[in-house]
């Protein structure tokens, strides 16, 4: 509508409208606050339709419904107030395709229960459907429009009136047998359904033939569009659409049980169980569409370190995968703060080779962990609990300066990963973090407000995570929690002494950051006293790690193009150490003039960008510092394998090819075989990328039996289509690659593959011709002196 106002209510802006109204975003000046409006078109029939959704919405108080705050009249215009919910709706979320079955139930759950509350106080939806669901902006679900709701005592056999949307409706309200509870449960059912498989369980041509088959015709079973759903889930959707009511659960507080005992549940037998408590919560986390790809890469990286038969092939392979952690990596293990290295490293694989396969596993998870976490929307509050973690591992490092500690890295991960349980509830529950926090308030310790709200402390929560992530027994130990308040005995093995420094690392950043600077002396000190059998770190040195700490953090945080300075947490810190604030810009300043002296592929990433890491270098740079990589290796003591796997990753990086293949020749098959290789898909195209080596009028052949390079910009083009063979078009949708064949006394005993996803996108200059042959003759030099 065109006024500004609407009753005492501003209208900011217009948020949809239907056929019968509009609803509008307002803002209340009488309590300060943004409100949604629901308004009829003047003339609409059935005004009194909002005026009942007042009356009967006005007595639901339940955190998943939408709650209303007024409702009036204004120039003939019948209108609601609701609360705003920021977020969007189901219907909107499954635009974009099925939600996972454990979050469809989760929030199938929380649905229910606000239909219980609402049944219990003799009201009804009925016009379930997920245009009537919200989903507010952190994940908490929310009826709204109980516009054709009445009050069930007041229901009737005579009042047979059909009301509803088609698709959701419950058969009773198609045959006018009378409408009840069971209704809402039916349509429930039939929006799980529809979050689970991503259709709707029912469609036609026109609305007749939707009722029709409503009332009429069965359900296909979920897992009919959806492979996924489990029997467990199907069997409980099924039995909450059955046409008959006393098919369906006798009421709201039984279908949610079973869901909850299909998500594993959290009873007061689950909240006494911790390994049921933790895998209810990892089931939660599950369901969020970004945990299980965090989950999925630190798990890998994990196993393929752990496997002894696993190569640095496949290590460096995971890592490539994510091109912003490759090049921060690489940006990092550069720095000073790795200068025992000896720097220049430009290749994922020339790292694990020098630096081991647990150093880079560390600084892989690390980093990891920090682009997930500073990548999430809840903003200051977990971005400053991600600095305080980062923080806290920085200053692990500090205090074993001159100590016996086999890895400074390992000390890093295990202060940092002891906060993940905080990191996470703080994300993903984040409701329950705010009743943590108001437990705290009252007086209790974190652990126990934690087992009170969740029923595990936040360290449990994290290591438990953390051994689902398939962390080594080694760093799970080192993040385990000390008891507080108790003296620290002295360490009798390397794995308590690290436990010990981890502790002493993460106290020492929470008593800076909570302790007034008048009493840092006496904090220091009970510090100190504590771990003095354990450590003995007098408090002068204490001092000295947060100091030093504090600029390995900035030193870190630039290279990491991670922004501290609005950190509250390093304000209090450089406050509490004496230290003025500027003197973040003078570490910052110290950091790039340490760092000056470091070339390889440092000169390509530190460029001024803003990120980066999510910036593609200049290819003949990444080639050219691939190619020093190799030639430093090559005049020393080298395995074959790991040169080649630097040729073929220099090879990957530097033109952006989505796969890069090495195949070696294999005289018992008589056959070329592919051995190695990076990119999408690779696990599955080895094992059946090769060849035999009998000549055929193919391009790979004439590679091989010629020693030539060929560059194919389009195999789709009349010229060549007839030279592609059909093992490989059968294999691989590329339609452009490259082909640079390995040749020892004229003979082809390898063959490097590359190739692009589009036609005509593999333009190669000659100075980039020039480095992928230069490359491949490192294979060759490589290959001659292992002979």
């Amino acid at each position: 509508m065109a006024a500004k106002k609407i009753g005492r209510f501003t209208i900011i802006r217009e948020l949809g409208r239907g056929a019968q109204g509009a609803v509008y975003l307002a803002h209340d000046p009488q309590l300060e606050r943004q409100v949604a409006i629901k308004t009829l078109r003047p003339g609409a029939a059935r005004t009194e339709r909002l005026l009942r959704e007042a009356r009967i919405v006005s007595k639901l108080q339940h955190a998943n419904i939408v709650p209303l705050y007024d409702a009036g009249e204004h120039e003939g215009v019948t209108y609601l107030v609701c609360s705003y919910v920021e977020g969007g709706t189901l219907a909107k979320m499954l635009e974009e395709g099925a939600l996972p079955p454990v979050k469809s139930a989760e929030i199938a759950c929380y649905l229910l229960d606000a239909l219980e509350y609402a049944h219990q106080q003799g009201v009804m939806h009925l016009d379930i459907k997920p245009a009537n669901i919200m989903i507010g902006h952190r994940g908490q679900p929310m009826l709204m429009d109980f516009g054709i709701a009445r009050l069930i005592q007041e229901q009737s056999e005579v009042d047979q009136e059909v009301v509803g949307t088609p698709q959701y409706m419950a058969p009773e309200s198609i045959s006018n047998a009378g409408v009840d509870a069971g209704s809402d449960l039916y349509s429930l059912g039939i929006v799980l359904y529809e979050m689970v498989t991503g259709v709707a369980a029912f469609k036609g041509e026109n609305v007749m033939q939707v009722l029709n088959r409503v009332a009429h015709e069965p359900v296909a079973p979920p897992s009919a569009h959806n492979a996924g759903v489990d029997g467990i889930l199907e069997a409980i959707i099924l039995k909450s659409v059955g046409k008959r009511k006393e098919d369906r659960y006798p009421d709201a507080a039984a279908m949610c049980a079973a869901l909850r005992e299909y998500l594993g549940g959290i009873g007061d037998a689950a909240a006494n169980d911790s390994h049921s408590t933790l895998d209810f919560l990892l089931r939660r986390m599950r369901s969020k569409s970004d945990f299980p790809a965090l989950s999925n890469i630190i798990t890998e990286i994990n196993r393929i370190v752990a496997s002894e038969s696993d190569s640095a092939n496949k290590l460096a392979r995971v890592i490539l995968q994510d091109f912003a952690l490759t090049n921060k990596l690489l940006r990092l293990v550069n720095t000073v703060s790795y200068g025992q290295f000896g720097g220049n490293i430009s290749t994922i694989s020339k790292a694990v080779v020098i630096m081991g396969f647990e150093t880079v596993r560390n600084i892989a998870m690390s980093l990891i962990m920090l682009e997930f976490m500073q990548n999430k929307s809840l903003a200051h509050q977990l971005k400053d609990e991600v600095i305080a973690a980062f923080f806290a591992g920085v200053v692990a490092t500090q205090l074993a300066v001159g100590r016996n500690i086999r890895d400074a890295e390992e000390l890093m991960i295990c202060a940092m990963f002891q906060n993940l349980g905080r990191m996470l509830v703080t994300y993903y529950f984040f409701e329950e973090s705010q009743e943590i926090a108001r437990f705290i308030e009252q007086g209790l310790t974190e652990d126990q407000a934690a087992i009170k709200v969740l029923g595990l402390t936040c360290n449990e929560i994290g290591t438990g995570v953390a051994g689902s992530w398939s962390f080594p027994k080694r760093l799970l130990d080192g993040m385990e929690k000390l008891p507080q308040s108790e003296p620290v005995k002295k360490p009798r093995t390397e794995a308590e002494h690290m436990r010990a420094t981890v502790n002493m690392a993460n106290e020492l950043c929470m008593i800076a950051a909570t302790t007034a600077t008048q009493e840092k002396s006496l904090a220091l000190n009970r510090l100190r006293l504590r771990y003095q059998d354990a450590l003995d770190i007098s408090e002068r040195k204490l001092n000295e790690a947060l100091e030093s700490g504090l600029k390995e953090l900035s030193r870190r945080a630039m290279t990491l193009e991670i922004n501290t300075a609005r950190s509250p947490l390093v304000k209090k810190v450089h406050q509490w150490s004496g230290l003025p604030v500027e003197q973040q810009t003078v570490a910052n300043r110290e950091s790039a003039e340490g760092m000056s002296g470091v070339h390889g592929i440092e000169s390509v990433l530190d460029t001024g960008s803003k990120d980066m890491a999510s910036v593609r270098p200049d290819p003949e740079t990444v080639m050219g510092a691939g190619i020093q990589d190799v030639t430093n290796s090559l005049v020393e003591d080298f395995k074959l394998n790991d040169v080649l796997l630097m040729v073929l990753e220099t090879i990957y990086r530097g033109l952006g090819f989505k796969r890069a293949i090495i195949c070696i020749r294999d005289n018992k098959l008589n056959a070329m075989v592919a051995r190695m290789g990076l990119g999408e898909g690779v696990d599955d195209v080895i094992p059946r990328f090769r060849f035999d080596l009998a000549f055929e009028s193919d391009v790979f052949h004439l590679a091989i039996e010629k020693g030539v390079d060929i560059v194919i910009e389009d195999l789709r083009a009349d010229s060549i289509a007839n030279k592609i063979p059909g093992w490989y078009r059968e294999l691989l949708d590329a339609q452009s690659f490259i082909l640079l064949p390995v040749v020892i006394n004229k003979k082809t005993i390898g063959l490097f593959y590359a190739d692009m996803q589009h036609a005509n996108s593999l333009k190669l200059s000659e100075r980039q011709l020039s480095l992928l042959r230069t490359l491949r003759n490192q294979a060759v030099l490589a290959i001659k002196q292992k002979l």
